[in-house]
């Protein structure tokens, strides 16, 4: 993933691209305490703050590991009170995010029940932009963090803005801050965090994610309120390769549990669970990402049902594993990112690493073989599939046919 300022980004290019800005917050210290993350849309404008929020939580978290955006830090993310009231409970891990709520939100009985409940979750929410008055009194019982902006009081405001709200026991954060003499003012009145230019311009990173082809048929399962099986959500996740990705980076999010390496989707699902899942699936409809067909996402499901099929002729291969690695073998082509990086934080098993990264084992010897097959070459040397089995059944998946038995 490649890192620019914001400044330069280019328009224009493919919709599956993506770019996801940063500014850190400094401690006292000068310590980054944590970088505030924001949707910078390349070739459309997210002019809904919904749905930005949502883009970034999808891209922090589905596209690339959260660790690449913020380190050990926290990630500050701005939500709004529709945000907040049609995605509960937040399908993130606690202890990784702050949650910014932006100004001007309406502060009803209805915001704050769902703010009670993500305090109680676990999750530290900031105010920002916050003019303190009786009409948002109760928000700041809520808040650990309060964002003033330096640039919307004169001294003797911000003085009396800090004084009042250190009194009620939040920590406050100058934003905006942009020469010498500002930070050393709020240093003077005791502010706890800086963010600004004088620190550090926001900081784009840029990445493709990887296009689906039944995201819809997942959205629309998940938003329906009849129940949904686990079988039923893997029959959708097994046939695309774009949101099995996905579902194996939110596996291995902070929020489920220390889990042995994976080895197949239906795990990967077992670890999230229905609801997550359903969480998940409901953050990708409010960032209203489209379905964008690619041409080898059919060669993905081809390579996985046939990897599939034939891992019963070597001995040692694993159906479940030589299903991911045909799967996920084409996502270094369709992203244009090395396939050490797309595999990074997945905690697969190691012979599915193997596999896709240097054709061995058992399950690297059957994409060598199928690969072989694609490109007409022979096979290699000592392969255990004969390269007749490979064409029947590669030749079956291609064409939709249930498998059969050669022999």
């Amino acid at each position: 993933m490649e890192r620019e300022d914001s400044a330069s980004i280019a328009s224009g290019t493919l919709t599956q691209d993506f770019a996801v800005a940063r500014q850190p917050i400094l401690d006292r210290a000068g310590r980054t305490l944590g970088y505030e993350l924001l949707c910078r849309p390349i070739d459309t404008v997210l002019s809904a703050p919904d749905a930005a929020t949502a883009s970034v939580i999808l891209h922090a978290f589905g596209d690339v590991d959260l660790a690449s955006f913020v380190g050990g830090t926290r990630a500050f993310i701005n939500v709004t009170r529709s945000f907040l009231l049609r995605q509960r409970p937040l399908p993130l891990a606690p202890g990784r995010v702050v949650l910014e709520l932006l100004e001007d939100q309406l502060v009803d009985e209805e915001l704050l029940d769902v703010l009670r409940e993500t305090v109680a979750a676990g999750f530290r929410i900031a105010l920002d932009d916050f003019v303190h008055d009786a009409s948002n009194d109760a928000l700041l019982e809520l808040a650990s963090w309060v964002k003033l902006d330096v640039r919307e009081h004169d001294p003797a405001q911000l003085a009396k803005a800090a004084l009042r709200l250190k009194a009620r026991g939040v920590a406050l954060i100058a934003e905006k801050v942009e020469d010498a003499e500002e930070h050393q003012r709020c240093m003077q009145l005791g502010f706890d965090a800086f963010q600004g230019y004088f620190y550090e311009r926001p900081e784009t990173w840029r990445g493709r994610t990887v296009p689906t082809a039944a995201l819809t048929t997942l959205c629309e399962l998940a938003a329906t309120d009849t129940d949904v099986s686990l079988h039923e959500l893997e029959r959708i996740v097994r046939r695309d390769a774009g949101i099995g990705h996905r579902m194996l980076r939110f596996a291995n999010s902070a929020l489920v549990a220390p889990h042995d390496p994976i080895q197949s989707l239906r795990q990967a699902l077992a670890l999230l669970g229905v609801a997550q899942v359903r969480r998940w699936a409901l953050l990708f409809g409010i960032a209203g990402m489209p379905d964008v067909p690619h041409v080898l996402l059919e060669t993905a499901r081809v390579r996985a049902r046939a990897a599939e099929a034939l891992s019963e002729e070597i001995a040692g291969a694993d159906a479940d594993r030589a299903y991911i690695v045909g799967l996920f073998s084409v996502l270094d082509a369709i992203t244009a990112t090395p396939m050490p990086e797309l595999l990074s934080g997945l905690r697969l098993h190691p012979a599915i690493v193997r596999a896709l990264l240097h054709g061995e084992g058992p399950e690297g010897e059957l994409l060598q073989a199928l690969l072989a097959f694609e490109h007409g070459t022979p096979p290699l040397a000592g392969a255990r599939v004969d390269d007749s089995q490979v064409a029947h059944v590669y030749r079956q998946q291609a064409s939709g046919e249930p498998p059969t038995r050669l022999f």
